[in-house]
């Protein structure tokens, strides 16, 4: 071997071996390299450096850890939280699980106190989180799945942590919060369809409504059977029905909506665009499956509308 290329191949091996010797350390806690392997992996050890493990990874985190370290049942429940939140913007978990909080303080660290409850699929962890000062008690139930420990669910103390009325279940808060809006989903059923503008000292508005897997959607919104509005946002938080569009090429709309005693949608309207000689600001009536002309004597169906 070329005596440059062996001197090169030397000095490298060298420098790797001081970067794994000195590798990024959490504060307080060993990193992988430095944690000895301990081969059951339902032993106590085991356990313990499996959370180290974990949490060595939050400070500087690269890649979405509740995928890596989470059960599949509390990633689901995430994956089905979250987008119950992007449709109703209605927030489920304001904070961050890992850190307990919303944001990281440098000085951040995390201590396993104690591991218990040891079965064959199931165990309990009870950690330490400091975060800006603060202390935070949280136990992490555990699940053995796909040859390893994963976090099934994150469980704090909002009192004293012997009292069962203080427990915070993220899993049994998600698992509400999906059962509540799955229920406002259905109820929202009513909305799908085609309505229309009833009374002619409002706009000519036309919508059309329709439900989904990811909930209520507008594929139509029109003004004077001229203008649409193409990139409409809907939410519908059990009483009343959000729609907007702030688009500057196609102007402005935003709706707020509650049916009736008769079972029009009313309620308030700001809409502005080209065909408008003034912004309109007020209150607006929607009917289902109807229509009025503005250019005709008498109201007709909706369906002489679509012909």
């Amino acid at each position: 071997m070329n005596k440059r290329v062996f001197f090169i191949v030397i000095v490298g091996l060298i420098m790797t071996g001081l970067c794994v010797s000195c590798g990024h350390q959490t504060k307080g806690h060993k990193t992988e390299a430095e944690t000895e392997t301990v081969a059951d992996n339902h032993s106590e050890a085991y356990i313990r450096q499996r959370i180290d493990t974990i949490y060595n990874q939050v400070y500087h985190r690269q890649f979405n850890i509740d995928s890596a370290f989470c059960s599949q049942r509390y990633y689901t429940l995430l994956q089905q939280t979250l987008q119950l939140n992007k449709e109703t913007g209605f927030v489920c978990l304001d904070y961050d699980h890992w850190i307990m909080g919303q944001d990281c303080s440098p000085e951040w660290t995390h201590d396993v106190k104690k591991i218990e409850n040891i079965t064959d699929s199931t165990a309990t962890a009870e950690i330490d989180i400091r975060n800006f000062g603060k202390h935070n008690s949280v136990m992490l139930k555990l699940k053995f799945e796909r040859g390893d420990w994963f976090v099934d669910d994150f469980v704090s103390y909002t009192g004293d942590a012997a009292d069962s009325q203080s427990e915070y279940s993220e899993v049994k808060v998600m698992e509400k919060f999906i059962s509540d809006l799955l229920s406002v989903r259905e109820k929202g059923k009513v909305f799908t369809g085609y309505w229309g503008w009833v009374y002619e000292d409002t706009p000519e508005l036309l919508l059309r409504l329709v439900m989904t897997d990811k909930g209520l959607e507008c594929t139509e919104c029109t003004i004077y059977r001229l203008h649409s509005y193409h990139n409409v946002k809907v939410s519908f938080d059990g009483d009343y029905l959000y729609l907007e569009d702030f688009s500057e090429e196609e102007g402005k709309i935003r709706l707020k909506l509650k049916l009736d005693d008769i079972g029009d949608l009313a309620g308030e309207a700001y809409i502005e665009h080209r065909y408008l000689k003034d912004v309109f600001e007020g209150t607006i009536t929607l009917r289902k499956d109807f229509f009025y002309y503005r250019d005709m004597p008498q109201r007709k169906p909706l369906s002489d509308y679509a012909e």
